[in-house]
């Protein structure tokens, strides 16, 4: 019966162990799996969490972006949670895939692609600041050869 319990306890943590979830990101300590530089604007950064639960966190959505872009083991897939941090919540994360992106000088992300992430296109409409700015979706982020 002990060994019973032993096994109970053992596929438990197992399972515990494996869950998909998000990690909040510890600014000035976490580092970017892409750029490895220490992560420090709450209003940037973003994480993929993989199908295994495995969390990759990134400074700033155009890190994840060339990160997924360069990936050769399939990362860009569906069973993927892809979060990005909204800047008018600093530190939340919001999903990725539908999230609106705002591509204007006056956002200033960590690596210099000028990224901003909104839940609504109504958001990233209203804080577009520069004529020269724009609004894109996961999938035109995607396809950018530069931002």
């Amino acid at each position: 019966m002990k060994r019973f319990y032993t096994l109970i306890f053992a596929v438990s943590v197992l399972l515990l162990s494996c869950s998909v979830e998000p990690e909040p990101i510890a600014y000035g300590k976490d580092s970017c799996e892409h750029c490895k530089m220490t992560m420090m604007d709450s209003k940037f950064g973003a994480e993929i969490v993989t199908s295994k639960g495995k969390v990759l966190k990134f400074d700033a959505t155009e890190c994840m972006v060339d990160f997924v872009k360069g990936d050769t083991k399939g990362l860009n897939s569906t069973d993927n949670l892809f979060l990005t941090i909204n800047v008018a919540m600093p530190g939340t994360l919001i999903d990725a895939r539908s999230a609106f992106y705002l591509n204007d000088k006056a956002f200033k992300s960590p690596m210099g692609a000028n990224l901003a992430s909104f839940t609504t296109k109504q958001l990233a409409e209203n804080n577009l600041q520069n004529p020269d700015g724009r609004i894109l979706s996961w999938d035109e982020l995607l396809k950018l050869d530069n931002y």
